[in-house]
């Protein structure tokens, strides 16, 4: 909007949307992390075994959903920017950049190229055996994903940090305990229970840490956008 406020009928739509991209990303990171892990590997190679052992489609399938899911979830992840902007400024010009990179980068440039390197992986292990297809799935994480990946977390974790802080210190009209609605909290949180072990339920689990985090996130701010925040920000 150009005289970038929102109305709490905006919020609540565009939560909606979140919450829809959120159900859309967890459903694509299961399809491509609900895997049981062999005892004693590590995830990498956890993931891996999984590739093979799922139907191929899978995280074709995973990525593609996920991909849309993360540009649903965008709208709702943009809703904390007004709630930032009238006492952070230059903490919510960052979280507005963060989300713009998150957009470009989260779902294109890492959640499909997480799904396209366990096809590739399985595709081709099929024709030329693990080895070939190791050797190749290394190498395609290496020149894509890691780069990519290591842009995404420095903004993510940014970002995370930034509305942490906001909500912490009251310096939103939310209560300071609406600071453990944050992404970067879910993250560890569905993450952790890997110590639980190594079953497909674990694993899909952690692998949609994020996803998980941002319904939480998501279904709070829509639940005390009319209590806390009023008709407009």
């Amino acid at each position: 909007m150009k005289d970038e406020t929102m109305t709490r009928a905006s919020a609540e739509r565009a939560l909606k949307l979140g919450l829809l991209g959120g159900v859309l990303t967890l459903i694509g990171d299961l399809l491509i992390g609900a895997v049981r892990f062999p005892e004693g590997v590590n995830m990498l190679e956890g993931y891996l075994a999984g590739a093979l052992a799922m139907p191929v489609w899978r995280p074709i399938l995973g990525g593609l959903i996920g991909f849309l899911g993360i540009c649903l979830e965008f709208p709702g992840l943009m809703t904390i920017y007004p709630l930032l902007r009238p006492q952070m400024k230059r903490g919510a010009a960052f979280y507005r950049l963060a989300m713009y990179v998150y957009l470009a980068v989260a779902g294109g440039a890492v959640h499909l190229p997480c799904g396209a390197m366990l096809w590739l992986y399985h595709a081709v292990a099929d024709l030329t055996g693990t080895d070939a297809a190791r050797t190749l799935a290394m190498q395609y994480m290496m020149y894509f994903l890691i780069p990519a990946g290591a842009v995404f977390l420095f903004f993510f974790y940014g970002a995370s940090i930034v509305q942490f802080a906001a909500f912490v210190r009251g310096k939103t009209p939310f209560p300071r305990w609406y600071a453990v609605f944050n992404l970067l909290i879910g993250q560890f949180v569905f993450n952790s229970v890997r110590l639980l072990g190594s079953s497909a339920v674990v694993t899909g689990i952690a692998t949609s840490n994020k996803s998980l985090g941002a319904l939480a996130m998501f279904a709070a701010l829509l639940l005390g956008w009319k209590k806390y925040v009023g008709e407009r920000l």
